[in-house]
């Protein structure tokens, strides 16, 4: 629809109605227009309004494609108690919102809840992200592709190579997620083509992505990246590695174990090179700035044990637990021990952890999370009260605990000191939302018996999270 009349009316005005006599021929609603009365400069103003609504309101729409039909979601629906639930947890931004998330992993959301769901993970951060998408499923990720605002939470198709050539970083690392989830080998074969090109402050991020699916189809990437300019990319490159016992990293390092570490009888001796060479400083040996180990000799023992297969330490006769009992000479048993922990929580070597657990009878939080479930629960039945209160090994035994140990731990918290102190509370946490439900009735009575104000609180606070989670699951049954 031609603007021309209000272009006219546009150029008299600036002239002004003394220099410039406005005409009205070339309007849509020149009839009416020359019919309007008053002075010139009325006339014009008057004649401009009616062409404006004239215009707005004569405007032909443009047309735009119907989406096509949002995908099926085969899941069952959240049960309307669930879903009640569920939207109160969100809104006081409840601790038990992560096993509620895991437990409703089989429901699709209804339909009326999946806009909420979408403005709940649209802010960058968004706690449960991930959770909510998913619980709006197919069907969310059709909606959040009609709305602008929600873009970011459309998932990147990994065979659309459009948004890796060209998108933002932030897609580029979503998309290249999507592939790695899908195939871990093609992502970094794509990330490979492209390394060259890009800069660190890319490569960084999308480096620390292979840790999903880390394996073999890794290496020779990783490789390059030990020869990068970039500090932070050859740290990354290197604690990767370490997860790759097989690699020729791990093969090279093992090496260095036999040439600079000797058992003789009850005592593992370390000679370490008092220069490194190019390959030992490749393979980040070297410590770079302050260590927090005091000492070079220190950092490089520690460094050694992180990076070495925990194979390499033992033979047919050693085993883990004879190793551990050597004495190490040159005081560097220490940061031996710390890399042996790092090297342990990198392979999640049982054996290993098992061995740490039954000599020191206490482990560190990296080593706890490879404990074998038997053997953790076998040591807490076995550990006395005051050991019993490990907050280290009691947080890395999952739920549900067996029904004896949550109820030997709460027996031990009923008479232990400190109520107000963070262990206690710490504690009093793991057991509400890790115990059985029927501890549920322990806590309770326990609540009931004690003088004591802050330890009643924690009582009957963890009785109802228990009381909840019970709800919780039976809701989602």
């Amino acid at each position: 629809m031609s603007n021309t009349g209000i272009d006219t009316l546009t150029t008299a005005a600036l002239l002004g109605t003394a220099r410039a006599t406005p005409t009205f021929d070339s309007l849509h609603t020149a009839d009416t227009a020359a019919a309007t009365i008053g002075t010139a400069e009325h006339r014009l103003l008057a004649a401009a309004a009616l062409e404006s609504v004239f215009l707005a309101g004569g405007t032909v729409p443009t047309p735009h494609p119907r989406p096509g039909v949002a995908p099926h979601d085969t899941r069952p629906e959240l049960p309307p108690a669930a879903t009640e639930r569920f939207l109160g947890l969100l809104t006081v931004g409840s601790d038990l919102l992560d096993e509620w998330f895991r437990a409703a992993a089989r429901f699709k959301a209804p339909a009326e809840l999946i806009v909420n769901l979408l403005d709940r993970a649209t802010p960058t951060g968004s706690t449960h992200r991930a959770a909510l998408i998913a619980l709006a499923g197919p069907r969310g990720q059709w909606v959040a592709a009609q709305n602008p605002r929600w873009t970011p939470l459309v998932e990147p198709d990994p065979a659309d190579d459009d948004m890796w050539l060209h998108g933002t970083p932030a897609r580029r690392r979503a998309w290249f997620e999507n592939l790695r989830a899908a195939d871990p080998a093609a992502a970094t074969a794509r990330l490979a083509a492209v390394w060259a090109s890009e800069n660190a402050a890319t490569r960084l991020p999308l480096l620390e992505a292979l840790s999903p699916g880390l394996g073999t189809h890794d290496e020779e990437l990783l490789e390059r990246a030990l020869d990068d300019r970039s500090g932070r990319i050859r740290e990354v490159a290197v604690r990767f590695l370490r997860r790759l016992p097989e690699s020729a990293f791990g093969r090279r390092m093992a090496q260095r174990v036999q040439d600079w570490t000797r058992v003789d009888g009850s005592t593992l001796s370390i000679s370490l090179p008092g220069t490194l060479d190019a390959a030992a400083l490749r393979d980040g040996l070297e410590v770079r700035g302050p260590s927090r180990l005091g000492t070079v000799e220190a950092h490089r023992a520690w460094s050694l044990a992180a990076s070495a297969p925990l194979a390499a330490w033992c033979d047919a006769d050693r085993t883990p637990g004879d190793v551990l009992a050597l004495e190490v000479s040159e005081g560097l048993g220490d940061p031996l021990r710390r890399g042996w922990d790092t090297a342990t929580a990198c392979h999640h070597d049982e054996q290993w952890a098992s061995a740490m657990l039954r000599r020191d009878g206490r482990v560190d939080d990296l080593v706890a999370g490879a404990l074998p479930r038997a053997v953790l629960v076998e040591h807490l039945r076995r550990a006395s009260d005051t050991q019993l209160l490990d907050t280290i090994l009691l947080d890395a035994l999952t739920a549900p605990w067996p029904a004896d140990v949550a109820e030997r731990v709460l027996s031990a918290l009923y008479t232990a000191a400190a109520p107000k102190s963070n262990t206690f509370r710490s504690l009093t946490t793991l057991l509400a939302h890790r115990a059985p439900y029927e501890v549920g009735d322990l806590f309770a009575d326990a609540a009931t018996r004690t003088d004591n104000l802050d330890r009643l609180n924690r009582f009957a606070t963890a009785a109802d999270i228990l009381n909840q989670r019970r709800t919780l699951h039976e809701e989602l049954s």
